[in-house]
């Protein structure tokens, strides 16, 4: 498999942002804001990071499409309850504890909404292992076709749920009632993330060669899909803060083309957004545990908009890391962080290589 800086600083960047977004949220909570304010700028900065959790979860199907050309390896799956689905169940139950107040009766019920349904913001797990799924029964087959009608189709087909399920009363109705899961995790929702992912990994290095050449384009697509989010709210009244907005599938797919053109443009590389790529998995999964418990904290820098959402997510993130590094010394304990490569011990090179170059390794795909 050949290693993908860009990849790596994306999701480092998508975690930091989903950080980010989950501050703002806590500090809207927490300070009075003025509308004149919250309308100014601290809105479109929302909508803004709302791209966080589709791009995170597009990177997924990316990897595995591009490292997997041939058809998934014996005992992918496995590899992914293990490393991806057991620390899921395991953060999930402490979630559930957290939220059950010590009533074990209440306990069970949450354990059977979160866990089970997905009903918390851990529910891009069950979104990926749909995308495993759909990767394993119909890839060869998307393989073999022309890009456009697929990708075409996908978006009608998600545009259309969750259209829908915004503006049809009926539709959601049926949405809530009928199916099994936490409405989030439907596929039709990601369907357009997958089948995009799914051939921005077959053709990759051919996608991002046009984008480097052509990088007024991802530009354009970044501040045109944007404007329409803006158009949408100001006219349409669509004000809704969600990842899962109809008018948030161009918006995150036109930023993640921007970001692997400009860091492949410009070879940026950063050795701490790469160490924070490799924790990002479980960032994502316990950020939501530590965060509320820095509001004190964060307010001793003021309540001052930009100094309590950057003080709050870097006490996030820090402690996350921090956290995961001691799971992480125990076999047993390991189970709640997956596999993390920046932790796992060196592999000792021989003299005659040790002046070569070593490229940066991706993690959880």
């Amino acid at each position: 498999m050949k290693n993908l800086n860009e990849i790596n600083i994306i999701r480092a960047i998508m975690c930091l942002a989903i950080v980010l977004t989950h501050s703002i949220s806590n500090y809207l909570r927490n300070v009075e804001v003025d509308q004149a304010a919250y309308d100014q700028y601290i809105l479109w900065i929302r909508f803004a990071l709302l791209c966080s959790t589709p791009i995170f979860i597009l990177l997924s199907e990316t990897l595995i499409s591009k490292n997997y050309p041939d058809g998934l390896q014996k005992g992918f799956f496995w590899k992914r309850i293990k490393f991806i689905l057991i620390p899921y169940l395991l953060v999930g139950l402490v979630v559930s504890y957290k939220s059950a107040g010590g009533d074990l009766a209440v306990f069970i019920d949450v354990i059977q909404k979160k866990v089970l349904y997905g009903q918390w913001y851990g529910f891009f797990v069950i979104v990926i292992f749909q995308f495993y799924i759909l990767h394993w029964l119909i890839g060869k087959y998307l393989a073999r076709v022309n890009p456009i009608g697929p990708i075409l189709i996908s978006f009608v087909i998600s545009f259309a749920h969750v259209y829908c399920y915004v503006h049809v009363e009926a539709y959601q109705n049926f949405i809530l009632n009928e199916y099994p899961l936490w409405y989030k995790t439907h596929i039709f929702t990601w369907l357009f993330y997958f089948i995009v992912a799914f051939y921005i990994g077959q053709y990759y290095e051919q996608l991002v060669t046009f984008l480097t050449n052509k990088i007024w384009v991802p530009i354009l697509m970044t501040v045109g899909s944007y404007a329409v989010i803006v158009f949408n709210y100001k006219v349409m009244d669509y004000g809704r803060i969600s990842s899962e907005r109809y008018d948030m599938f161009l918006f995150s797919v036109s930023v993640f083309f921007l970001l692997v053109a400009l860091i492949r443009k410009f070879s940026f590389d950063n050795h701490t957004l790469v160490m924070i790529s490799n924790f990002s998995f479980f960032i994502y999964l316990t950020h939501m545990i530590f965060l509320p418990y820095f509001v004190k904290l964060s307010m001793t820098f003021g309540d001052h908009f930009f100094s309590y959402v950057i003080s709050m997510a870097f006490l996030t993130v820090a402690s996350c890391i921090g956290v995961a590094f001691l799971l992480y010394q125990s076999k047993l304990t390991r189970h709640f962080t997956g596999k993390i490569k920046y932790l796992e011990p060196a592999v000792k090179t021989p003299k005659k290589q040790t002046t070569q170059k070593r490229e940066p390794e991706y993690v959880n795909n």
